[in-house]
């Protein structure tokens, strides 16, 4: 008699279980706390710190970003003012921006763009110019007969997936009618010069400041050789790839034997939102501009930031995005400046 009511539950049971099921729909029902967007530490958000997005650390936001806030603290007399943070990169600062997460932040200057476009009212803006990122073709060394044009016969690496390289390279690719074979998307930047070396792969591009370190291992110590792109290839990318622009890398940049070379750039810029007063941006660009022959020292990139008030404007206004106005203030004041200073030394000669 026992056995037959094994498994049925008391009456004196089921209110018991009718609360707890209760109970569990409502914890089912209450939203998850919010979380902190990675990468930005949640103990950085309301700091007395001024963030500086940047990017990962195998780019060359990262290292320029730590170089630039270290030396206007040093200008502002303080440590504590700037403090750079690793991020994925441009999409993920122009975000950061916007959502007034950090007061600066390096950016490609076509996603920028593309963030104007998609939204007039963003309150993004031009700061200053900083340095192109040039694409490198990386060839596979002869032997391993990689193909005659990027991106060959092999295997080719075009960038990580979701990154500014890889979309590059496919535009490249499209704006020259070529034919993309395979791809070897999953390959870590780490693991990219072994590959190239060793004929794994036949192409790989890097969008990087100048001078990247694995491209001048690849030319000087493993046989590989840069792609010179021709007047008319150069022409069609510049339809297709926004912002785009003609750069050459002189000849033994990247080694005695590195001919010229002849490639598209993309600009970088610096961006903060246009609620960040003008005095502070005025600050930021003075530091910059007369600190620019130290900072090379520390970074090469840093030496084609231009200082130049009318080149910066120049550079900035072909990028078609809203320039900061304390920019524009400090350009017009510096800008007088200079030319009066050339007046001034004009009339010493005679």
């Amino acid at each position: 008699m026992n056995n037959n009511r094994r498994g049925i539950l008391p009456s004196f049971v089921w209110p018991i279980a009718l609360v707890m099921a209760t109970l569990a729909l409502l914890l089912l029902a209450v939203p998850e706390p919010p979380r902190a967007e990675a990468p930005i530490p949640p103990q950085l958000y309301s700091s007395s710190f001024q963030l500086i997005g940047t990017g990962n650390r195998l780019g060359t936001y990262y290292p320029v970003g730590n170089v630039l806030s270290k030396w206007i603290n040093s200008q502002l007399g303080s440590e504590g003012v700037f403090k750079p943070i690793e991020t994925n990169g441009s999409i993920d600062n122009v975000r950061l921006i916007i959502q007034g997460k950090v007061m600066l932040a390096m950016a490609e200057s076509r996603i920028i763009k593309e963030n104007m476009a998609e939204n007039a009212s963003s309150p993004l803006r031009l700061v200053w110019p900083l340095w192109n990122d040039v694409v490198h073709i990386l060839r596979a060394p002869e032997r391993f007969d990689p193909g005659e044009s990027f991106p060959g016969q092999l295997n080719v690496f075009l960038g990580q997936l979701n990154s500014s390289t890889r979309r590059t390279s496919l535009e490249i690719i499209d704006a020259l009618g070529l034919y993309r074979r395979k791809t070897s998307a999953e390959i870590p930047i780490e693991a990219v010069l072994n590959s190239l070396a060793n004929g794994s792969i036949g192409y790989a591009t890097i969008q990087a400041g100048m001078p990247n370190r694995t491209v001048s291992d690849a030319v000087n110590f493993h046989g590989c050789s840069l792609v010179s792109l021709s007047d008319a290839e150069i022409e069609k990318i510049l339809q297709k790839v926004s912002t785009s622009r003609r750069v050459n890398i002189a000849a033994g940049f990247y080694g005695e034997s590195q001919p010229e070379i002849h490639t598209v750039g993309l600009p970088n810029m610096l961006v903060a939102s246009v609620e960040t007063s003008d005095e502070a941006v005025g600050l930021i660009i003075d530091s910059i501009a007369k600190g620019a022959s130290h900072l090379r020292l520390h970074h090469q990139a840093i030496g084609n930031i231009p200082v130049d008030p009318e080149v910066a404007l120049k550079i900035m206004q072909e990028a078609g995005v809203p320039i900061h106005p304390g920019t524009l203030a400090w350009i017009e004041k510096n800008a007088k400046g200079r030319h009066a200073a050339v007046e001034t030394g004009d009339a010493a000669d005679e």
